[in-house]
């Protein structure tokens, strides 16, 4: 997609985890949200264990003609990472790519979409 003549790449950006099934789990769910959204690139990146990182989907987006890069940060809480960590790698890439617009999305905390998911399920349990 162009947006102000700038197309737009997007990473999903989880925490990332030793275990490889969980990475896998995570970057198959990137590919589903991806399917749906042909009209941009949308790639997974982990912040802190696992790969690709968030400097190298920047780097492929950029190679790919990106100049606007989404950033959604898939973490249910906004603890250091978020708060701290992120925003310094999102100045390093800032600096580094300065001809690059980067939007970063919120967390998913207090999203009512959230509550509405954990509802159903306690609501589900109800019956069982």
């Amino acid at each position: 997609m162009w947006v102000g003549m700038k197309k737009t790449g997007m990473i999903v950006l989880g925490h990332g985890s030793r275990r490889r099934e969980a990475a896998r789990q995570f970057e198959e769910m990137v590919r589903r949200v991806a399917g749906s959204l042909p009209q941009v690139v949308v790639v997974p990146a982990f912040f802190s264990l696992g790969q690709p990182d968030l400097p190298t989907q920047v780097q492929i987006l950029e190679s790919h003609g990106c100049g606007r890069i989404v950033i959604m940060p898939y973490f249910l809480y906004n603890g250091v990472h978020i708060e701290k960590d992120i925003p310094a790698l999102l100045a390093e890439l800032e600096r580094r790519y300065p001809h690059l617009d980067f939007v970063l999305q919120p967390t998913l905390e207090n999203d009512p979409a959230m509550e509405r998911l954990v509802l159903e399920r306690l609501q589900d349990a109800i019956t069982l």
